[in-house]
């Protein structure tokens, strides 16, 4: 009895070349399975979009991590939060000065230092502060 292994599929690659009505039949069957797959991971995925919007909602609308337990599964909620500061009403409010047309001057604001700052100090800028939440992002993990 002559032993092969798992490689031994190889050493043939190259040395039979299927005839064209074969290669043309093999072609069309994972044509069409890759097509089966495709349209079937496109559902799942709308799918799991929806049930995790559904998670999301049983969950406060807040930046942060949250967590909930159920019988049988830890579910994770993680909303990030973006935010924005409206340039033009920043510049109406701290302009030191007429620029030129052709310079400009942009303000921002840092978020690390802005969070330092006493409550007073970051009334006197939120009103030119957006602050929204990007997408959830859903963990479950079963009970072991």
């Amino acid at each position: 009895m002559i032993e092969s292994d798992e490689w031994d599929v190889f050493d043939s690659i190259g040395k039979k070349t299927p005839k064209p009505s074969e290669r043309s039949k093999t072609l069309e069957d994972l044509a069409k399975q890759h097509l089966e797959v495709s349209n079937q991971l496109e559902a799942l995925t709308i799918l799991l979009a929806q049930v995790e919007t559904e998670i999301a909602y049983v969950f406060p609308e807040e930046a942060g991590e949250l967590a909930m337990s159920t019988d049988s599964f830890e579910v994770v909620v993680n909303r990030s939060e973006r935010w924005t500061w409206d340039k033009e009403a920043l510049e109406k409010a701290f302009s030191q000065g007429d620029l030129p047309d052709h310079v400009k001057r942009s303000l921002t604001v840092d978020k690390r230092k802005f969070l330092k700052l006493p409550t007073s100090e970051q009334e006197k800028l939120k009103f030119a502060l957006t602050r929204k939440l990007d997408k959830p992002k859903i963990k479950v993990i079963p009970h072991v």
